[in-house]
């Protein structure tokens, strides 16, 4: 069986159009067998687009890790004005993206590889995929910290009983701190950042 955190080239086509709605505005989306949330937005990426649209202000850079079929980089890039990044492991799942993107006219570095491997971010958006198992969430979000600038955010959303309370306690262990943004459906919004390591000199 395929996973959409997987490569599968001979996973049969079945395109299709993804329709939802952000502050208004309405979002139409090319979409396919073989990625997350192939045929509506999850509750978890529109409550984790939804709170970040609130609390953020313009970062100047922004990071979509697991970007899928694009949701969350479409609408921030549209919504904002920053230099955009987006990482899937899932080759379809970038081909996507990139055809989202130029339906809206919205430009973004677009890269399918395995985690993070280069650039620095003000803000990280990262839905989990927890089929993938807890050993390769944890790697991405100690990825993400270190890719993350000193006054940053990573912003995740999980299930509590996905592990939320334990991720939280794992990002503190790296140094972070961490703070609970909202709960709703059932899902955990949550935000870290690095602890200041600055201090006051003569």
């Amino acid at each position: 069986m395929s996973h959409y955190f997987e490569n599968d080239a001979a996973l049969k086509h079945d395109l299709h159009e993804l329709r939802f709605v952000i502050r208004q505005k309405e979002y139409r989306l090319k979409t396919d067998a073989g990625v997350f949330s192939k045929d509506r937005l999850d509750i978890g990426t529109r409550v984790l687009l939804e709170t970040v649209l609130e609390e953020e202000k313009d970062p100047v850079s922004v990071l979509d890790l697991g970007c899928g079929l694009g949701p969350v980089g479409v609408v921030l890039k549209d919504q904002w004005d920053t230099r955009l990044t987006m990482i899937d492991v899932n080759q379809r799942a970038v081909d996507l993206a990139k055809e989202n993107l130029k339906r809206y006219g919205l430009q973004a570095d677009l890269r399918c590889q395995d985690g993070i491997q280069e650039g620095e971010y003000a803000c990280i958006v990262f839905n989990p995929p927890i089929r993938a198992g807890k050993k390769v969430i944890y790697r991405l979000f100690q990825e993400a910290i270190e890719h993350l600038s000193q006054e940053g955010h990573l912003w995740i959303v999980m299930r509590k009983q996905h592990g939320a309370q334990s991720a939280i306690q794992y990002l503190e262990d790296l140094g972070c701190l961490v703070r609970k943004v909202k709960r709703d459906k059932g899902f955990w919004v949550f935000v870290a950042q690095k602890k200041s390591t600055g201090s006051s000199r003569a």
